[in-house]
This record gives structure tokens, sequence and C-alpha cells, in this order.
């Protein structure tokens, strides 16, 4: 996770840099360049770890910025246990679901509170019981 943490740590800072020199007319389009390609290394190690503690436990933990920062728990499939309660679980089917690009942001809160709310599952068919 120190990787992670020192990415996030580099972007917050890239970030500040390109504000102060954008306030100052300086052309900042290089170091934007940078963050992209640091946000995408940030990426792949929180999908490395993801896919690290989904096979040794079947679950993990996420703190989701498009979430408000809720934390939320991630699980192999429904068998997985030893998860923490209390928090939204998402099994990772349904972020392959939720994450599509046509799902605005709108419907994935309103996803986040069913789930938070009644523990609802997310499904792609229509179900008549």
């Amino acid at each position: 996770m120190v990787a992670v943490i020192n990415l996030n740590e580099r972007i917050e800072r890239g970030k500040k840099a390109i504000a102060l020199a954008k306030k100052k007319g300086l052309d900042a389009f290089r170091w934007e360049k940078e963050i992209v390609k640091l946000e995408l290394a940030r990426a792949k190690e929180v999908a490395r770890r993801t896919c690290e503690l989904l096979d040794s436990r079947g679950w993990c933990l996420w703190r989701c910025n498009n979430l408000n920062d809720d934390i939320v728990v991630v699980c192999r499939d429904e068998d997985s246990r030893g998860y923490p309660n209390g928090y939204p679980v998402y099994i990772e089917y349904e972020l392959d679901i939720v994450g599509r690009d046509d799902l605005n942001h709108d419907s994935l809160r309103l996803v986040h509170e069913a789930k938070k709310l009644a523990g609802a599952r997310v499904t792609t068919e229509h179900d008549d019981g």
C-alpha cells in the first residue's frame, strides 16, 4: 500500500504545482501529461493489490472517491467470508456492471445507496420471481 500512498502524494503535489503554474500564466501541459501517467500507475497498483487480496482471502476494502469516499467491501464471489460487517458489499462481477461507461454518476450513487440501505445486488437480468 506504500506505493499507492507515495503515488497519491506525488499526484497531489503535482496538481498543486500545475495550479500554481497556471495561476502564473505558465504552460503546464507536460506536467499534466505526467499526472495522467501517475494516475494510471496508481490505478494499476490498486488493481494489482486488489487481485492479490482477492486471491489470498477473497475480499478487500476500497475507499471510493466516486462514492464520497465511502468504504466498500469487494468480494471475489458470493461465498467470500471473513470481511468486516457494516460496509456495502460489491461482488467482483458487480463492479463490471457498475463500472460501465454508460452508467452515469447519479445511477452509480443510486445503486450504492440501495446496497447500503438494503444490501441490494446488481444484476443484468430481469427476474420475474
